[in-house]
């Protein structure tokens, strides 16, 4: 799980549900409540590869002491984001700038424990200073990779990433 990988995003446009929580049953309910939107009989185009990947930002702690904020987010083509934001008035559209992640894959599941964060945190640490790299105010997040959602019994491909200079 120390393997950092990076990755060059571009600038892309993001439909957002982000929220104040605290807790993690705050947490999982707006992950249920985004997902469920994204599943419902409005399609969504799909972006390819990594970059359409659905992710979840981390804007601060999300414990018993602190609430984030927590947004959870899905790139969308920029050429339909206006349409879609129209389409999906729960979400805000908001266009990401191009980018570089530093990256640790997490395998299959979607909760990510305690210790998961401490040496996922740590490895990249070591990894910037040994890089050069610096954190960018762009917030830590999680990744669930695939192109299409994931079974209940499977779960998606996660990563944990930081926007890096």
């Amino acid at each position: 799980m120390n393997e950092v990988t990076t990755t060059e995003i571009p600038e892309r446009s993001l439909l957002c549900l982000k929220r104040n929580v605290d807790g993690e049953a705050a947490t999982w309910a707006l992950g249920k409540e985004f997902m469920a939107l994204m599943l419902d009989d409005r399609p969504l185009p799909w972006v390819e590869g990594r970059v359409g990947a659905v992710f979840c930002i981390y804007w601060g702690e999300v414990n018993d002491d602190g609430d984030g904020p927590l947004e959870w987010c899905r790139p969308v083509p920029t050429t339909d984001g206006e349409r879609l934001a129209r389409e999906f008035p729960e979400l805000t559209l908001r266009v990401e700038p191009e980018h570089r992640e530093a990256y640790i894959a997490l395998g299959k599941g979607g909760q990510i424990s305690p210790l998961q964060w401490q040496v996922a945190i740590e490895a990249l640490h070591a990894w910037a200073r040994a890089s050069d790299a610096h954190p960018i105010d762009l917030g830590v997040r999680v990744t669930y990779i695939g192109s299409a959602p994931a079974t209940p019994t499977s779960g998606p491909d996660c990563d944990f990433a930081v926007p890096v200079d």
